[in-house]
């Protein structure tokens, strides 16, 4: 009887285990949504003029000056869209960002600690521009760009 009940309670444990791994890898792999202020007159935007708008390699979009915002280092979606759509790592775009403002051609976007802070402020910001999870994005910006 015990060992059929410590098969069991490994089976279960190993199910749980497999279901939270599923679940989390969800979480981590989960869609990035580029969101902008509903005053932009733009109602899409491909990954290349994206990631132009991200380097400082292009300041307007549509006719406007747009201004960024970005999430804090460490973040899974800050993570998922720098790889995919900006092409950096954390350490690359760290060092690009230090030439850029040391150079005096730029500076970078501006960081927010949440999804509910970036949505606020590109909201009440005109010409602001954002990412967050695509979960998170509401009526009160624009979708531009989701990143799969």
């Amino acid at each position: 009887m015990y060992r059929k009940l410590n098969k069991m309670s490994i089976k279960h444990a190993a199910v749980v285990f497999v279901s939270l791994f599923f679940l989390m890898a969800g979480q981590v792999f989960a869609d990035v949504a580029v969101i902008a202020n509903k005053g932009i007159s733009v109602d899409s935007i491909s990954a290349k003029e994206d990631k132009k708008l991200w380097l400082g390699k292009s300041k307007s979009l549509g006719g406007t000056n747009v201004k960024l915002a970005d999430l804090k280092p460490g973040d899974a979606s800050r993570d998922q869209f720098y790889a995919n759509v900006v092409k950096k790592s954390g350490k690359k775009l760290k060092s690009y960002w230090a030439k850029i403002v040391f150079s005096g051609k730029g500076t970078p976007p501006k960081p927010f600690a949440s999804d509910a802070d970036v949505i606020d402020w590109v909201a009440k910001t005109p010409g602001a521009l954002g990412y967050v999870d695509s979960g998170a994005a509401d009526d009160s910006v624009k979708v531009l760009l989701i990143d799969k």
